[in-house]
């Protein structure tokens, strides 16, 4: 499924890395629609386009907020190859910025040029960000599905 999503078909070994399962299972999930949680998506970094708000200044003094942002470009690797899996959404209902660089970001902003300005966030409680493919249908499901891998903890 996720190879012909892809247009790419090779032979997928026999034994496969953990991390190589993990991938493939959230690629097959996300194709088919579903949104699953990343355990390889512990923060997101993004850059300040100069637009100032209320929500984002509240953010960089270390509130929590729900957050949703875009990839143009989703792709895991499995068995050395790179799958392009299409853009995705990624977001989570709490995160917060990393201290240490959402000062500098709000002190910018206070002087009227955050622009270019890098921010991290993290979801809250060591959690990671939940992901959903742009092409999944609108009324899609945006309750994550477990990953159901046994021997390997589900994220959270």
């Amino acid at each position: 499924m996720v190879q012909r999503h892809c247009e790419q078909y090779f032979p997928v070994p026999a034994e496969a890395t953990p991390s190589d399962r993990i991938a493939l299972r959230m690629a097959r999930l996300l194709v088919q629609g579903h949104c699953v949680i990343s355990p390889f998506m512990p923060q997101a970094r993004f850059t300040l386009n100069g637009e100032d708000s209320s929500v984002l200044r509240a953010l960089l003094s270390g509130e929590t907020h729900a957050l949703r942002g875009g990839s143009d470009e989703f792709a895991v690797t499995l068995a050395g190859r790179h799958l392009d899996l299409g853009p995705v959404f990624f977001f989570h209902p709490r995160v917060a910025a990393d201290a240490e660089g959402s000062r500098p970001a709000l002190s910018a902003l206070e002087a009227g040029h955050g622009d270019g300005e890098k921010v991290t966030v993290r979801p809250a409680d060591g959690e990671r960000f939940r992901l959903i493919l742009q092409s999944s249908p609108a009324d899609a499901e945006q309750a994550p599905v477990s990953l159901r891998l046994s021997g390997f903890p589900e994220p959270r």
